[in-house]
Order: structure tokens, then C-alpha cells, then sequence
């Protein structure tokens, strides 16, 4: 499996993964700091993924290990 393939199939699985409940999170003043970085390092994860462009040329492009690649699935 190349990269690009295993990049938009994570993006399928959490398109529809509602961020709204962590940036609520982060802006609440009665949030302790520890959850609000949590909150903050979801938001910040799902934006990366989801800006993350991989194309069919590109160095990153690389041929994963199908094994490893569903090992990590189940």
C-alpha cells in the first residue's frame, strides 16, 4: 500500500469526526489546563491530517508493508 492510499483512507474514516466538543474545550475559562491541551492536541492532529496532501510523485509517497498496515488496523 503506498502512503497516499493509507493517508486518504485515515481521512475517510475521520471526516466526519466532530472537533466542535474540543475547541468548546479550549476556549471554556472553567477547563483545566491539562484538558485544554488535550482538547487542543486533538484539534491540532485532525487539522494536520486533513491539511496533509501526499501526491502520486511525491518523495513521501513510499510503499508501506500491507502486514503492518493491518496489523495496525486490527
Amino acid at each position: 500500500m503506498k502512503a497516499r492510499d493509507l493517508l486518504e483512507e485515515i481521512k475517510e474514516n475521520i471526516k466526519d469526526y466532530n472537533i466542535a466538543p474540543f475547541e468548546e474545550r479550549v476556549r471554556d475559562e472553567n477547563t483545566d489546563q491539562t484538558s485544554k491541551l488535550r482538547a487542543n492536541f486533538h484539534i491540532q492532529n485532525y487539522t494536520e491530517i486533513m491539511e496533509l496532501n501526499i501526491d502520486e510523485d511525491d518523495d513521501r509517497n513510499i510503499e508501506l508493508d500491507d502486514k503492518l498496515v493491518n496489523d495496525i488496523k486490527d
